[in-house]
């Protein structure tokens, strides 16, 4: 028989009741799969057009968790993924360690606005609006590190193609996360 104290964090996922180990187990797995389909991703050569350009498949992972477990987790799983990933490349702390994090903290923090605040939003448009973000914070953090702004006139066509991106990955984690919802 469960604890009284274990039953106030149970949560509801279809019809299967998680306790918190199950939540921790959930949250590890979707962060294991958010740090391959990082390193997969780090280890693709860049597009010869957009060498900076990358799909941001490992945001399945953020997504899945934001619609399934919440904000919590979702941080735990982008903020995991960051380092992991970032120490497993050797740029854990360098520009692009720096780059990552705050494309990471500005595209979950319009996720979990979006997914709060705004009723039909669904993962397609949390994942399209994040990845906007992700850009866009990119783009700043990186006008700060060098000292110009020069590299701004690159943003508008970079988010155009961020948000057809993030709507394809938010797609995909929709799908996945209907799927691990009905079993």
């Amino acid at each position: 028989m469960p604890m009284s104290s274990t039953l106030a964090y149970d949560d509801r996922v279809g019809d299967a009741t998680l306790t918190p180990s199950r939540r921790v187990a959930a949250g590890s797995a979707l962060l294991a799969v958010a740090c391959v389909l990082g390193l997969v991703e780090a280890a693709l050569p860049g597009l010869p057009f957009a060498p900076w350009l990358r799909f941001g498949f490992a945001n399945i992972a953020v997504v899945i968790a934001l619609a399934i477990f919440g904000g919590r987790i979702a941080a735990v799983v982008s903020i995991g993924r960051v380092a992991i990933v970032g120490l497993a490349t050797g740029s854990l702390l360098g520009p692009t360690s720096v780059l990552a994090a705050a494309g990471a903290a500005a595209s979950l923090a319009v996720m979990w606005l979006l997914a709060r605040h705004v009723p039909g939003a669904s993962p397609v448009s949390w994942s399209a609006a994040g990845s906007a973000a992700h850009v866009v914070a990119q783009f700043g953090v990186a006008s700060a590190l060098l000292g110009t702004g020069s590299l701004l006139v690159l943003a508008p066509p970079s988010v155009l193609v961020a948000l057809l991106l993030g709507a394809f990955v938010g797609y995909l984690a929709l799908v996945a996360a209907s799927r691990l919802r009905n079993g």
